[in-house]
């Protein structure tokens, strides 16, 4: 991806943070996963997964990512951090496995990976 892109994209990115959190005060983090962070060249859309501290109605989540004219599409996981963790740790994994942070510290993300055991070789699956 040349430089003029990866500045637009940016542009995008903190356009959809401000509404993000423009719809959502209690939001603690919002974290880029998937593709676009470990293969943007190859990359489709952008996941995007909002912390908050209250989840609110999720079309608002849905309003607030939908802009006209955006150059990629974003799909978006909204997860209640004063809830028990109900994510599996597979979809865990992935998104630690190459994630960027793009509102907050990282600190929630961190811990939810610390708690995150050995994958088994069931999960694994076949070689």
């Amino acid at each position: 991806m040349n430089v003029t892109g990866w500045l637009m994209g940016a542009r995008w990115l903190m356009e959809i943070c401000r509404r993000l959190l423009e719809y959502d005060s209690n939001i603690v983090e919002i974290v880029q996963f998937g593709s676009s962070v470990y293969a943007s060249e190859y990359a489709r859309d952008v996941d995007i997964l909002v912390l908050t501290r209250s989840a609110r109605d999720y079309d608002g989540y849905l309003d607030a990512i939908c802009i006209e004219d955006s150059p990629f599409n974003v799909d978006v996981v909204v997860m209640d951090i004063s809830e028990e963790l109900r994510l599996r740790e597979e979809f865990m994994r992935s998104i630690t496995g190459a994630f960027r942070v793009l509102y907050g510290r990282g600190k929630y993300i961190l811990e939810y990976a610390r708690t995150l055991s050995d994958p088994t070789f069931e999960e694994l699956g076949p070689r």
